[in-house]
Formats: structure tokens, C-alpha cells, sequence
């Protein structure tokens, strides 16, 4: 085990975070993530149109859970059952990398209405404030059943 001289070693707080440092960052929990054979497997689903993003799912299987990262979709496209899609495609994706369930959170203002219709329920929220104004963060999970 390293020791660290107190007299040498600096805290410093760093906002915005430099893309290098992000980058440091998640190499070494990656580094031992991967020492304790704790795998994480990133991808992205996207749909375009004429070649220009309209809209996008992060996410990433972890101990055989999907975990969705972000989930985007242009304004003038909401509500068209492209959100949907991308769910799908994300969890069909997740379940082919073995996951057996799948997570996802979101805040209060933004759909939390939404998750619930694609079977999802919540199993956490905080509530907090944004803005001045109360907002919750909620998360959600689904089962993958053994026939899906």
C-alpha cells in the first residue's frame, strides 16, 4: 500500500472537470474494475435521419444488469415512439450481453412518466431542488423475464 506525504499531496477541486482528468478518472476504476473481474460493457444506440442525430441511448451490462445512461430524443420528435424504440433496442441489446434485468433514473421534470408504460417500477427516489423549484430523482427497474 502507497503512503501518502501529507505535505506533498495537494486537494484541489476542478469545475468544469478537464476532459483529461474524466478520462484518468474512469481509466483507473476501469483498471481495477477489471482486476476484480467486474466487467462493464458500454454502447450507444442511435437513430438518424438523413445522416443527422435525432436521437440516442447510452448505457451499459454490469453484474447482468443494463443500466441505461442517457436517453435523448430532439424536441420536435418527442412523443413520436422513438424513445420507445431506443428502450427496446437497449434492453434487447442488454439481454444478448446477459443481463437479466435493467435500470434506469430520472428526475421529476423530465419522464418519470414514461418508464412505468414500458413495465418499469420505481425502487428509489431523493428529493432535492433545482432551480429553486422542488425536484426528485427517481429510479426505476425492470425484470427480463426467462421468455423475453
Amino acid at each position: 500500500m502507497e503512503v501518502i506525504d501529507d505535505e506533498e499531496a495537494m486537494l484541489e477541486t476542478l469545475d468544469p472537470v478537464p476532459p483529461e482528468i474524466a478520462t484518468a478518472i474512469s481509466d483507473g476504476l476501469n483498471a481495477f474494475n477489471e482486476s476484480a473481474e467486474i466487467r462493464r460493457e458500454a454502447f450507444a444506440i442511435v437513430w438518424r435521419e438523413n445522416g443527422r442525430l435525432i436521437a440516442g441511448i447510452t448505457a451499459s451490462v454490469s453484474f447482468s444488469v443494463l443500466f441505461i445512461g442517457n436517453l435523448w430524443v430532439a424536441k420536435s420528435l418527442r412523443l413520436s415512439g422513438i424513445g420507445r424504440k431506443l428502450m427496446a433496442a437497449a434492453e434487447e441489446e442488454g439481454r444478448r450481453r446477459a443481463a437479466v434485468m435493467a435500470c434506469v433514473d430520472t428526475l421529476s421534470i423530465q419522464a418519470p412518466d414514461f418508464y412505468p408504460k414500458l413495465g418499469y417500477v420505481e425502487f428509489g427516489r431523493i428529493s432535492g431542488h433545482a432551480g429553486g423549484r422542488p425536484v426528485d430523482r427517481i429510479w426505476f427497474r425492470k425484470e427480463f423475464s426467462a421468455a423475453t
